[in-house]
C-alpha cells in the first residue's frame, strides 16, 4: 500500500511539473494585420512564413509581411520588447529584444528578434548599430524578407563619424555575400554618401547632420495604431510608399480600423503639403469611416481628432468644435500624449477664437 502510494505521488508531481511547460506552450500570441491571434503555439518563421497552430492543434502558416507583432510564453523579454514597441518607446524595445537574441535557442526568433531591434535603433538614431544587427543578419543567412528595408533613413541622419564606420562594416563583408544582398547593401552605402546627408562644413572639414524636421511628418500618429512599415514610412515622410502600404493592407480580407485610420492621416499630410480642399475631404471620409464602422476601437478617439481638424481647415469650426469635444473623452493622457496634447492645443485655438468673437 505504501509502495503505491508512493508512485501515486511521483506520477502527480510529473504531471504538475509538466503542466507549466504545457500552459507556457499556449501562451503565445500573433498579430496578423492589425488583429492579435491568441492563444497559439508559434512554430517558426522560415522562407517568408510564420508558422504557428491553433489550440485544436490546427497548423496555419502566414505570410510574413502581414506579420506585425508577437509574444511569446517562453520568452518574456520577447514580450517586454513588444509592449515596448507599441508604446513607442524603442529605446527599451532594443533592450529587451537584445535579451531576446541572446536568450531564445531558435535562430528564426533570434532573426525575427534581430530584425525588430534594427528598426528599433535606426528609429532612436543609433545608425552605426543598427547597420551591425543588419550585417549580423546577413551573414547568419537570415530569411530575406528580413533584409529588404534596410536602415537607409537612419544611416542618412547619422554624423559623418557614424556614416563613415557603417561604411567600413559594409565594405568588409561585401565580398562574402550573394548579388542579392550585395545590391542591398549598396542602398546602405548610397544613403551613407549622399550629399543631401550633411548640410555644409565647418572651417576644419567637419560635416553636420542634416535637419530632419522637414523630412519627417508634423502630424502625430495616435499609439494606438499598431506600428509597422506604414507607420514607419508616414514618420520618416514618405508618404507616397505609405500610401501604397495602406491600400494594399486595406486589399486584404478583414480589414481594421487602425488601416482606415493610417490612410485617413496619409491623407490628411498630403492635403497639409498642398493646402488641397478635395485632400482634406477625402482624409475626412476616412475618419469618419473608422468612427461609423468601429466606434469602439482604440483609434476612434484619434480620428474623432482628426476629422475635427479637417473641418477646421475647410472653414467649419462649429463642426470641428463639436468633433473634437467628442474626441476629448476617448484620448488617455497617459496611454497617448502625442494626441492628446494635439487636442488641447487644437481645442484651446478653437475656444478662444469663440470666445473672441463673443
Amino acid at each position: 500500500m505504501m509502495k503505491h502510494s508512493r508512485m501515486t505521488i511521483c506520477v502527480m508531481l510529473a504531471v504538475l511539473t509538466l503542466l507549466p511547460t504545457a500552459v507556457l506552450a499556449q501562451e503565445d500570441a500573433v498579430k496578423l494585420s492589425g488583429m492579435w491571434i491568441e492563444p497559439v503555439t508559434v512554430v517558426s518563421i522560415d522562407h517568408g512564413l510564420i508558422v504557428y497552430e491553433t489550440e485544436q492543434g490546427v497548423r496555419i502558416s502566414r505570410s510574413l509581411d502581414l506579420l506585425e507583432g508577437m509574444k511569446l510564453g517562453r520568452y518574456p523579454s520577447m514580450n517586454d520588447a513588444q509592449e515596448a514597441i507599441e508604446q513607442g518607446d524603442d529605446q527599451t524595445a532594443a533592450i529587451m529584444l537584445k535579451q531576446t537574441i541572446d536568450q531564445a535557442h531558435e535562430r528564426w526568433l533570434q532573426h525575427y528578434a534581430g530584425a525588430q531591434r534594427f528598426h528599433a535603433l535606426e528609429r532612436i538614431d543609433k545608425a552605426e548599430e543598427a547597420v551591425q544587427v543588419y550585417i549580423d543578419l546577413m551573414m547568419d543567412d537570415a530569411d530575406l524578407a528580413y533584409l529588404l528595408d534596410p536602415p537607409v533613413d537612419g544611416l542618412a541622419r547619422a554624423d559623418a563619424a557614424d556614416r563613415l564606420r557603417a561604411i567600413e562594416l559594409i565594405n568588409a563583408v561585401k565580398g562574402s555575400l550573394d548579388e542579392q544582398r550585395v545590391e542591398l547593401l549598396q542602398k546602405l552605402l548610397d544613403a551613407a554618401g549622399k550629399p543631401e546627408a550633411v548640410v555644409g562644413a565647418d572651417a576644419t572639414g567637419t560635416q553636420a547632420p542634416v535637419d530632419t524636421t522637414s523630412q519627417q511628418t508634423g502630424i502625430p500618429i495616435s499609439t494606438s495604431a499598431p506600428p509597422g512599415s506604414i507607420v514607419n514610412f508616414y514618420r520618416r515622410g514618405q508618404l507616397d510608399r505609405a500610401m501604397i502600404a495602406v491600400k494594399e493592407a486595406l486589399g486584404q480580407p478583414g480589414r481594421t480600423p487602425s488601416e482606415l485610420y493610417l490612410k485617413g492621416m496619409i491623407q490628411l499630410a498630403i492635403a497639409d503639403q498642398s493646402a488641397d480642399m478635395d485632400g482634406y475631404k477625402s482624409a475626412g471620409l476616412s475618419f469618419m469611416r473608422v468612427v461609423t464602422y468601429f466606434p469602439r476601437s482604440a483609434v476612434a478617439g484619434p480620428a474623432w481628432l482628426e476629422a475635427g481638424y479637417v473641418h477646421e481647415k475647410i472653414g467649419r469650426d462649429d463642426i470641428a468644435l463639436k468633433l473634437y469635444r467628442r474626441a476629448k473623452p476617448l484620448i488617455d493622457e497617459k496611454e497617448d500624449p502625442a494626441c492628446y496634447r494635439r487636442l488641447t492645443e487644437l481645442l484651446a485655438g478653437l475656444d478662444a477664437q469663440t470666445d473672441d468673437e463673443e
